[in-house]
C-alpha cells in the first residue's frame, strides 16, 4: 500500500487530477444509483426511467443535454461498470503520465479536454441526428444511450502514442503478441466497437471512433508545440492508420475533406504551414532552397522527439521492474 500511495504522489499533476477526478465522481454514480432505488420496470417509457436515474446530473443522455449542459465535460470520467473503471484508471495513470511527461502539463491539459469534450458533444449531436431521422420509435436512443466513460479518450491516447514513437515494439505474453505503436489505433479502433456493440454500448461504439478522428485532427492540425502548429509529418498521415491495400482510396477521400477544410479556412494548407514556419524559423520570406532547409528539420526535429519518448518508456517499464509483459524494444532512432 505505501509503494501505491508513493507511485500516485509522483504522478504528473494533470494527471494526478484527472485521475482523482474520473475515481470521485465514477464512485459517486455508483454509490447514488446503489443507494436510491427507482420504480420504473422495463416497459416504461424511456425518458421516465432516465428522469428516476439518480445520477442523471453526472452523466450525459442525447435527450437530457439542453437540461444538463455540464455532463458534456463530465460524462467522461463517470464509468459505473467496475471492470472498465479499473481499465480506465490503468490507462490514465500509464499513459496519460508519459503523454503528459512528453508534452507538459498544459498542453496535455488542453489535449484532454479537446479529445473529451468535442466527441462527447458530437457523439450526442449524432444520436439526436439517428433518432430524428428514425422517428418517436426510437426515443431509447436519447434516453438510454450513455454518452460517457474513457473509451473515447483511451482512443486518442492510442493516437498520441502513434505519433511519439510509431515504430515502438511491445511484446506481451512473452512475446506470442507483438505490436507497434502505429497499429495501436486500428487495433483499439477495430476491436473496442465491437465490444461495445455486444454490450449495447452505443455511446461508447460513438466516442471510440469520434474520439480518434478528433484527436488525429487536433494533433495533425492545431496542438502547438514552440513555433509549430500540428505535426504534418508523412509518417502522421491519415493513411497511415489503414492497412496498404486501402490507403490509396483513404488517400483520396481524406485528401477532398483537407481541401474542402482549407477552402472553409478551417485549418492551414501544407504550403502555408510551411511558409509560416519560415517567416517563424528563418525570419524570411525565403526561397525553395530556404522552405527545404526547414521542412527537414522540422522532420529531424519531429524523429528526435520520437527516439526520446520511446527511450524514456524504456526507462520507465524498466524501473517498474518485470512486468507480466517482456520487455519492449524501441526501434527509433535519432537522425
Amino acid at each position: 500500500m505505501s509503494k501505491l500511495v508513493l507511485y500516485a504522489r509522483a504522478l504528473p499533476l494533470v494527471t494526478k487530477a484527472i485521475s482523482a477526478t474520473y475515481l470521485v465522481l465514477s464512485l459517486t454514480a455508483i454509490l447514488l444509483r446503489l443507494r436510491t432505488t427507482t420504480d420504473a420496470d422495463d416497459g416504461s417509457d424511456p425518458s421516465y426511467v432516465a428522469s428516476q436515474d439518480p445520477a442523471r446530473f453526472l452523466i450525459l443522455r442525447p435527450g437530457f443535454i439542453a437540461s444538463y449542459p455540464w455532463t458534456i465535460l463530465t460524462s467522461t470520467f463517470v464509468e459505473t461498470n467496475l471492470v472498465f473503471l479499473l481499465c480506465g484508471l490503468a490507462a490514465l495513470v500509464a499513459v496519460g503520465s508519459f503523454l503528459e511527461r512528453q508534452w507538459g502539463a498544459r498542453s496535455f491539459a488542453l489535449f484532454v479536454l479537446v479529445t473529451t469534450m468535442v466527441p462527447a458533444l458530437t457523439a450526442a449531436v449524432v444520436s439526436i441526428a439517428i433518432y430524428a431521422v428514425h422517428g418517436s420509435a426510437h426515443s431509447s436512443i436519447l434516453y438510454a444511450t450513455h454518452v460517457g466513460g474513457l473509451a473515447g479518450l483511451v482512443s486518442a491516447f492510442t493516437v498520441g502514442l502513434k505519433q511519439l514513437m510509431p515504430e515502438y515494439s511491445i511484446k506481451l505474453f512473452g512475446g506470442a503478441l507483438n505490436f507497434r505503436m502505429n497499429e495501436l489505433p486500428g487495433v483499439y479502433t477495430l476491436v473496442a466497437p465491437i465490444m461495445f456493440t455486444l454490450l449495447g454500448n452505443l455511446g461508447s461504439v460513438l466516442l471510440v471512433n469520434i474520439g480518434f478522428l478528433e484527436a488525429f485532427i487536433y494533433l495533425r492540425f492545431y496542438r502547438r508545440e514552440g513555433s509549430l502548429n500540428g505535426d504534418r509529418s508523412e509518417a502522421f498521415a491519415f493513411t497511415t492508420f489503414f492497412p496498404e491495400f486501402v490507403q490509396p482510396l483513404i488517400a483520396r477521400l481524406s485528401n477532398a475533406l483537407y481541401g474542402a477544410a482549407v477552402t472553409c479556412k478551417l485549418i492551414t494548407s501544407d504550403e502555408g504551414y510551411r511558409q509560416q514556419n519560415v517567416d517563424l524559423e528563418v525570419g524570411l520570406e525565403g526561397d525553395s532552397s530556404e522552405l527545404s532547409d526547414v521542412v527537414a528539420a522540422e522532420d529531424s526535429d519531429a524523429d528526435r522527439r520520437k527516439a526520446i519518448a520511446a527511450k524514456a518508456l524504456d526507462m520507465r517499464l524498466g524501473s517498474a521492474g518485470p512486468p507480466s509483459s517482456s520487455a519492449a524494444t524501441a526501434s527509433v532512432e535519432a537522425k
